[in-house]
């Protein structure tokens, strides 16, 4: 994982989640084979799937609407790139 800014600190949160027995056995193994926590895969997780949007442009300029398809959705972020 890289981050856009190398001076981030870890910050502990205390989190509730839900998830199903399946997935639960899966991060499990996952971090049995992995030597670590479940709190680190969780973790690890997390910071995988928002990282790249820290490096992305300012999301901020997007606008999108309180209904909309997923075609139009993928339309207007592609368009928001292309300009």
């Amino acid at each position: 994982m890289k981050s856009a800014n190398p001076e981030n600190e870890y910050i502990p949160l205390d989190l509730r989640i839900s998830v199903r027995k399946d997935t639960l056995r899966l991060i499990s193994e996952m971090a049995q084979d992995m030597g670590i926590s479940i709190n680190e895969v969780f973790s690890f997780l997390a910071e995988d799937s928002v990282i790249d949007l820290e490096l992305m442009e300012d999301l901020n300029n997007i606008d999108i609407p309180s209904k909309c398809s997923l075609d139009d959705l993928k339309n207007a972020l592609l368009k928001k790139r292309l300009c």
